[in-house]
This record gives C-alpha cells, sequence and structure tokens, in this order.
C-alpha cells in the first residue's frame, strides 16, 4: 500500500502501524506456541524441548517487530508516517570529494571473533545432536545461532567496503551517500544501552527531511564492529568546527 502520510491516511495508517508492529509479532508467538504445544501433547517433544520451544519463540516475534517497527517514524502530533521505500535526500551528490580525511571499515578481528564463536557454537550442536540428548530443539537451535553469527562474521570480514568517510566538506555512508556538513544539522556518537550488549550508534540529522519533521535522526549508523569508532567522534567535531571556520 502507498501512503500519503497526511490526513487523507491517518486513521488507515494508525490501524495499520498498531497491526504490524504490535499485532503481527504477537500472533507469530502465538502460532508458534499452538504447534509447540500440539507437538508436546503427541509426545512428540519432551518438556525440556517443550520450555525451550516457548522461550525461542519470542525471537522470530521480535524479529518480526523490529523489521515492521523500522518502516513507521512517529511524528510529534503523535501519528506515524509510512517511511518504507522513501530514498535518502542525499543519495547523489556532485560536490563529492576526490579524498576523504578518515575512512572507516569493519573491524577484521571483531568479525573474526564473531565466526569463530558461531562456528563453536555449531559444533555443540552437532554435539548435542550426536550425544542422543533427550532434546530435539535445543541442538537445532544451538546450531542455527552458530550458523547466524558464522554468516555474519565471515561475510563481514570479507567485506572490503567502507562504512563510513569523513572529509573536510561533509560525509559519506552507503545509505546516505555523501551529505555536505551545511546540511548536515547534527552527528554525534551515542551508547545504546537498551540491548543485551552496549552499542556505539553515530546518529547523522539533516536538515529538511521527514526525519527532522519528528526530531529523529536520518541514519543510525552502527560503530560498534568499525575499527577505530573510538576516534570518530572527535574527528567528526574536528572537521566541522574547521568548516565553520573557513565559511566565516
Amino acid at each position: 500500500m502507498i501512503y500519503t502520510n497526511d490526513e487523507a491516511d491517518k486513521s488507515v495508517r494508525q490501524k495499520n502501524f498498531y497491526l504490524t508492529v504490535y499485532l503481527l509479532p504477537v500472533a507469530v508467538i502465538s502460532g508458534i506456541c499452538v504447534l509447540i504445544h500440539w507437538a508436546a501433547t503427541a509426545h512428540y517433544l519432551s518438556r525440556t524441548d517443550t520450555y525451550y520451544g516457548y522461550f525461542l519463540s519470542l525471537t522470530p516475534g521480535l524479529l518480526v517487530f523490529a523489521y515492521n517497527k523500522k518502516n513507521w517514524l512517529k511524528m510529534p502530533d503523535g501519528t506515524y508516517h509510512n517511511i518504507k521505500g522513501i530514498a535518502p535526500t542525499n543519495k547523489i551528490n556532485l560536490n563529492e570529494p576526490a579524498a576523504y580525511e578518515a575512512v572507516y571499515f569493519n573491524s577484521k578481528k571483531e568479525k573474526i571473533s564473531s565466526a569463530l564463536v558461531g562456528l563453536a557454537l555449531i559444533g555443540i550442536g552437532i554435539w548435542l545432536g550426536a550425544k542422543g540428548a533427550n532434546s530435539i530443539l535445543i541442538p537445532i537451535g544451538t546450531s542455527a545461532a552458530g550458523f547466524f553469527l558464522a554468516y555474519v562474521g565471515i561475510k563481514g570480514f570479507l567485506d572490503k567496503s567502507a562504512k563510513l568517510k569523513l572529509a573536510k566538506t561533509g560525509l559519506w555512508t552507503n545509505k546516505l551517500g555523501f551529505v555536505d556538513w551545511k546540511d548536515i544539522t547534527k552527528a554525534q556518537v551515542v551508547q545504546d544501552t537498551s540491548g543485551r550488549a552496549p552499542q556505539t550508534i553515530l546518529e547523522i540529522y539533516l536538515q529538511g527531511t521527514v526525519f527532522a519533521e519528528a526530531n529523529q535522526p536520518d541514519e543510525r549508523l552502527y560503530l560498534t564492529d568499525i575499527d577505530g569508532k573510538e576516534y570518530v567522534e572527535t574527528v567528526i567535531d574536528n572537521l566541522i568546527n574547521n568548516r565553520n571556520e573557513t565559511t566565516r
């Protein structure tokens, strides 16, 4: 569905926001729990697997919640704008510099660590299955988590592309492209402690976008697994200050 994000479809957007962001994840979790209950009643699953399955059902529900929520932007008046498919305003910029002051890539150390942990979990899952433990879901779940971590780690290790580039005149990210400092309201590094592990994030606020209307960043670039993330904020502050001085 294509939304106008105005009064014409305000009520429809509100309904679809709650439907996709809250009710759909609950429905997914409930459906999985019903299947697990049926399997347990039919004696296909042990008691341990049953409890583990109920707990594991939260994962797909949370994934659906996170995936759908990122498509909605809460506005100051309490309504939600659908931002799915909205292209970044500054994706193409002919003023991009030929050289940058600093370029940041994935941390090879972090990606190797992720891959090794993933491979270890895969090994544990296979060992649990081969051992003949009174469980089906635990070996499968452990191996699945291992495959995910190993995939992310190996993919990140092989990825040679830049994640963030900083220049005297602006910054570049894969999502936004090159953006001049004069078009950036604020660029700040924050620590997100809402999850199980703290995340370092670069929040980029642009001028004149729908995100600016909602006082939200146009991009939240995760720096946790980026090499040299501890220097990003200092470099940005210096470049912005130097830019301001040269334009006076």
